[in-house]
């Protein structure tokens, strides 16, 4: 494992690799300042390697410690790349000189293009970088005009010639150990592992979808409710409906003769105001007593949920004609319903085509009984529906052979 004085490592590394190649120029020392510092020493000869920039290997950033067992979770280690800058230094400004520096030191440099385990460990400064799985490498990086400009302009000093060079991964580890689980003794059941199915079905219970009865769109209190399922099948079943305005789901229990693998059906039974118009959710929750460890306890599997439209039925309706001013016939009805528009459901009444939001009256109607308006109405029946949260009550008869609109829900409107 690395720890934080991997770079510093590295960099003690490198300078003793490059001393090693500039011996053959008598009296070179090789240092670790900023550019602009180099003159401020009494050498005469110098190699300056600066460490000017640290990036992360976006590579390596999310791969895994090589040293994990599997089945352990780790943090990764931190892949660093390191960039030097490479510059000789001949103080009386004799440039073959420091050509032959530069050359010395490049030559080693790709003779050694990665840093041996031995040589780090034997750094003046204490590292476990040297027992890193991934070897270090030392690549050429080339500078172009405008990063040498960039370069040399930060460090505030005249450009000399130099190099640069890569050092890439550093890694460095998280002080956190790593989290072992605890080795698996079975498999499943009797040790039998796991169960290869021959075709693509889910083995599990799934709804695949809420059918009204008489092929409906939607569903109305009171009313049967087919759900195509698969693997429905369970000691015990119910459905549960949820509503977005109502706090705790309504839950029903399915007797077992309307329980197949396939399909469920229930009933919308109960109060006239169970079931509030609007867009359900609906649920199986299917319920098995199994053995575990030689103890008997029941286990519950919630399916996914499946839309379910609930409508209003429209139970009165009392119309009032009267001449307006300009010889048109104003219609006002009072419509009863069932169940009532919770607080924030939008409602409306729907003449034919037209709709027409509640009147807004002193007192104000019930809430179940609201009274609409309509100008300009033609003598004759008119097809009348009630909605309420989008939902609209059932215009349409489908229990015949063919669909046709229901007589019940219109309205005969006479001259005044």
């Amino acid at each position: 494992m690395s720890d934080e004085d991997a770079i510093s490592a590295v960099t003690d590394t490198l300078r003793r690799l490059v001393a090693v190649g500039v011996e053959s120029v008598g009296g070179a020392q090789v240092i670790t300042k900023p550019p602009n510092e180099m003159a401020s020493g009494g050498q005469d000869r110098l190699v300056n390697l600066f460490l000017f920039r640290t990036d992360v290997d976006g590579a390596l950033r999310n791969e895994d410690r090589l040293d994990l067992v599997a089945g352990e979770i780790g943090d990764q280690p931190l892949p660093l790349v390191l960039h030097y800058l490479l510059t000789p230094f001949v103080r009386d400004g004799n440039d073959v000189v420091a050509h032959q520096l530069l050359g010395a030191a490049i030559r080693i440099l790709h003779q050694y293009p990665v840093l041996d385990p031995a040589e780090l460990d034997g750094s003046a400064v204490p590292s476990n970088v040297a027992h890193q799985l991934d070897r270090i490498r030392i690549t050429w990086q080339p500078l172009s005009e405008k990063d040498i400009y960039s370069l040399w302009s930060a460090f505030q000093a005249p450009y000399r010639m130099s190099v640069a060079y890569e050092v890439r991964p550093v890694l460095i580890d998280s002080t956190r150990a790593p989290r072992t689980p605890v080795p698996v003794l079975k498999r499943g059941r009797q040790d039998e592992g796991p169960v290869a199915r021959g075709d693509v079905e889910s083995p599990f219970p799934e709804l695949l979808e809420a059918v009204p009865e008489n092929g409906q769109t939607v569903a109305r209190s009171g009313e049967q409710v087919v759900l195509r399922a698969a693997n429905a099948v369970a000691q015990s079943v119910e459905v549960r409906l949820s509503h977005p305005l109502v706090a705790e789901p309504v839950t029903i229990p399915i007797p077992p003769q309307d329980v197949t693998a396939n399909e469920v059906r229930f009933a919308l039974a109960g109060a006239p105001d169970a079931f509030p118009a609007g867009l359900w959710s609906v649920a199986l929750a299917l319920t098995d007593v199994l053995t575990v460890d030689g103890v008997e306890q029941p286990v519950t599997t919630v399916t996914n949920e499946v839309p379910l439209l609930i409508a209003p039925r429209i139970t009165v309706v009392e119309p009032a004609v009267s001449p307006d001013t300009d010889g048109t016939v104003v219609l006002r009805v009072t419509l009863g319903y069932t169940p009532a528009a919770l607080p924030g459901q939008p409602v409306l009444m729907l003449l034919d085509g037209r709709a027409a939001a509640p009147d807004v009256t002193d007192p104000p109607q019930p809430p179940d009984s609201p009274r609409f308006t309509f100008r300009h109405t033609a003598p004759g029946r008119h097809l009348i529906r009630i909605r309420v949260a989008g939902v609209d009550s059932v215009l349409i008869d489908r229990s015949g052979d063919r669909p046709e609109f229901d007589p019940t829900q219109s309205i005969i409107v006479e001259e005044p």
